[in-house]
């Protein structure tokens, strides 16, 4: 009786572990990762209100490349970082600089991409350099590396306010609006930007380095991961061809968008 009764359990167990083990297999798994959409060529919505850009490109090959499926959850910069703190997303993919207090606060993968900060201005303004925007208010992203540039520069060049946005359309709207003098942001999207806007000028290249990753939780089971995933699309040039894709340009060869580094 003991015996029959163990073997049925045994049974039974078993089956939990059948009917159980799809949930539990990695292709059956969803990478959540946030995404802010006012931030041409990174991640935007065209014309059809699709989700398009390098970033987006980028996840997507990663989700292929782990085998699992990728949801994407658009919100306002600044968002990001809570919705990562509490668990709302597994990552984050929107341009994000590398910094030393991220770094305390998240996992990062390696880097994918490095560039500059850059001002933008338009071209009507008369306004040719930093000393310029003396007297004037500058816009910029909350928590984004170039409001932290910004914030301690302002002194320096005599800029009398920070307007915080949400994006760069908001920004370019506020430059021709005459609510703002400039705007402070990464260098790509802006020489992206000037592609279809002949009224904007970029005055300065920031002397930052910035090197932008996926960042995701604390001691994230994802971590290794996506890392390793990020490796294997940089080592079969499907990261190269996304950006030939969005810049129309091969990367340079030491480009970490070609070359495989560690995570910081």
């Amino acid at each position: 009786m003991v015996r029959t009764a163990c073997r049925r359990l045994a049974f039974v167990a078993i089956g939990l572990i059948l009917v159980l083990f799809p949930a539990l297999s990695p292709a059956a798994a969803q990478l959540t990762v946030g995404v802010h959409l006012d931030n041409r060529p990174w991640e935007f919505r065209d014309e059809k209100g699709a989700y398009v850009g390098f970033d987006i490109d980028m996840v997507q090959a990663l989700g292929k490349e782990l085998g699992v499926e990728v949801a994407l959850r658009p919100m306002g910069f600044a968002e990001l970082f809570e919705a990562l703190d509490v668990g709302r997303v597994d990552a984050v993919a929107s341009s994000i600089t590398v910094t030393p207090e991220r770094l305390g606060r998240f996992d990062f993968t390696q880097p994918y991409y490095r560039t500059s900060q850059a001002v933008v201005v338009l071209k009507a303004s008369g306004i040719r350099d930093l000393a310029g925007l003396a007297g004037k208010t500058a816009a910029a992203m909350p928590a984004s590396t170039n409001a932290q540039w910004l914030e301690a520069s302002k002194g320096s060049y005599a800029v009398r306010a920070i307007r915080y946005v949400d994006g760069l359309d908001q920004a370019l709207a506020l430059l021709r609006s005459g609510e703002v003098a400039a705007y402070f942001g990464d260098e790509p999207a802006l020489l992206y930007a000037l592609l279809d806007s002949r009224d904007l000028a970029v005055i300065a290249r920031l002397p930052t380095e910035d090197r932008y990753a996926l960042m995701l939780r604390r001691s994230s089971a994802w971590t290794g991961r996506v890392d390793a995933a990020l490796s294997a699309i940089k080592r079969d040039g499907t990261l190269a061809a996304i950006h030939r894709k969005w810049f129309g340009a091969r990367p340079p060869a030491d480009s970490p968008v070609t070359t495989v580094l560690p995570r910081p």
